[in-house]
């Protein structure tokens, strides 16, 4: 068995690596955290590089602390780091690529108006994988 977990550099890592960790346990299964880097493309147009740099430093420490996480659970974890728009898009090209079995994704829970402006990455990681894919809260 293969577990991708699509690790938000924006939130908190720990609900959805240790969940994963612990199927990966039970499973004897193969771990690997994806974190990606957000570009925005308005934001560097105005301010160049330096938003792409932090946003890289920002996804790389997530990677670490999941990482961390795993290592606790005492499981072994690859980790991947992607820069690019669309988040939900690496994450499924990658379960598509590496051939997962499941994909593992948090949620920050958002409701209302600001679910339906900013759009929904776990909804739309669930709605395009070609695996089962499991949402922590």
């Amino acid at each position: 068995m293969k577990i991708l977990v699509a690790v938000d550099p924006a939130d908190t890592i720990y609900r959805p690596v240790a969940k994963a960790a612990a199927i990966a346990n039970k499973e004897g299964a193969e771990l690997t955290l994806l974190a990606v880097a957000e570009v925005m493309e308005d934001i560097e147009s105005l301010y160049g590089g330096e938003v792409t740099g932090l946003l890289e430093k920002r996804a790389r420490e997530a990677l670490t602390a999941a990482m961390a996480v795993a290592k606790a659970a005492g499981v072994k974890a690859k980790q991947k780091l992607e820069i690019g728009v669309s988040p939900e898009d690496f994450v499924v090209e990658e379960a598509e690529r590496g051939g997962y079995d499941l994909v593992v994704t948090g949620t920050r829970g958002k409701k209302g108006v600001s679910r339906l402006l900013l759009g929904s990455v776990a909804g739309k990681i669930v709605t395009l994988a070609p695996c089962s894919v499991l949402v922590v809260r």
